[in-house]
């Protein structure tokens, strides 16, 4: 078990990729555990502190991170992201198909949450609440 969640930790983006396509993980395999640490609680806070710091840079014009937001994207998409951080702080369980959907767009340097990126936020973002 300790290699498997070794391994989850390692190849993280595969493993996110794979869940995020409805990949069903074998019982004690790494996505297994990739899968077990996606729909924690602390995983779930982690990522809507993230969203969260999103919304805020781009009221704010401001970045902590090293590529910054999308400013007109993210505005765009504030009220869906409210609502994925919503359902990512309830107590009710999240499909974990949903949560790795998430953690791609947030990796996603090229993606349209960041400046200069490419794609439709709201409907990644909505894809995304959907499997939640």
């Amino acid at each position: 078990m300790l290699f498997a969640r070794f391994d989850a930790r390692l190849r993280a983006g595969i493993y996110d990729r794979q869940l995020s396509v409805g990949v069903a993980p074998e019982p004690g395999s790494p996505l297994a555990a990739h899968r077990a640490r996606l729909t924690s609680p602390a995983e779930r806070m982690a990522i809507a502190g993230t969203l969260r710091r999103c919304v805020r840079d781009a009221r704010q014009g401001t970045s902590a991170s090293r590529i910054p937001v999308d400013v007109a994207n993210v505005v765009a998409a504030e009220g869906l992201i409210e609502r994925i951080v919503g359902r990512l702080l309830a107590p009710h369980p999240v499909g974990d198909r949903g949560v790795a959907r998430l953690r791609l767009v947030l990796a996603d340097g090229s993606g349209p949450l960041y400046r200069g990126g490419r794609g439709d936020l709201a409907g990644r973002l909505g894809a995304a609440l959907a499997a939640l």
